[in-house]
């Protein structure tokens, strides 16, 4: 069975300026990230031209299938900024995107930051308070 199309019309979720714009091919820097059309039930894929600061497509769903089928049709792309944890995504660009980049984003990169700092100060915080005092 085809992966399914994308969603061309489909509106982004809310607070993404721009819509979508599925013809031409794909953006020099591609930012690729997951959406919940309906939290814990169905979710999407929204791509984002960084540069423009535009959404360029919403794909109905999160699978490797879809995202890969889009890539084919929208050659290229250099840089891919994506989180890190989404192994589909992982696979759709080593499938049909293999010379492209793959970046974390400055979010994620941001999160995983905070998380070790925190994760630090907790492992040090019997010197952090001799230090204190």
């Amino acid at each position: 069975m085809p992966p399914p199309a994308p969603c061309r019309g489909t509106h982004p979720p809310a607070g993404v300026a721009g819509s979508p714009d599925g013809a031409g091919s794909s953006p020099r820097v591609l930012g690729v990230d997951e959406f919940a059309f309906r939290k814990g039930r169905t979710y999407g894929t929204l791509l984002v031209d960084v540069e423009a600061g535009r959404v360029v497509d919403v794909l109905p769903d999160r699978t490797s299938e879809t995202f890969a089928a889009w890539l084919r049709e929208h050659p290229g792309a250099e840089i891919i900024c994506r989180d890190r944890a989404t192994a589909a995504y992982t696979r759709a660009i080593k499938e049909a995107a293999p010379g492209a980049v793959e970046v974390a984003d400055r979010w994620h990169l941001l999160q995983n930051l905070a998380a070790a700092v925190e994760k630090t100060c907790h492992q040090h915080r019997h010197c952090l308070r001799k230090r204190a005092d």
